[in-house]
């Protein structure tokens, strides 16, 4: 179950999603990753984007290779092979306005 709180629409409601990706290559602070992204422009649309691991590392995208979606990244430390690059999206969601039936 979950709490309820008054469907006030300035309230700002945002909902997560996590896009990961995995390892391809590892050369010590540098990664090549797979399965992210399937084509060249979103690649390019996510750049800024900062990438994170599941343990714990944080890294930036630095060019993409080729048109299939794979793409190199730079993180802070040493990169392991097994570890898994996620990165977090947030879209905004507005409360659904129910109409009052009598």
């Amino acid at each position: 179950m979950g709490s309820f709180l008054s469907p006030d629409p300035t309230r700002i409601i945002a909902k997560r999603i996590i896009l990961t990706g995995h390892p391809f290559k590892v050369h010590k602070k540098t990664a090549t990753i797979r399965y992210m992204f399937f084509n060249r422009e979103d690649i390019e649309y996510f750049k800024s984007v900062e990438l994170h691991t599941k343990f714990g590392r944080v890294g930036h995208i630095t060019e993409p290779l080729g048109t299939k979606g794979y793409f190199k990244v730079h993180f802070d430390g040493p990169f392991q092979q097994i570890d898994t690059v996620c990165m977090s999206l947030y879209k905004r969601q507005y409360p659904k306005v129910c109409p009052l039936s009598y």
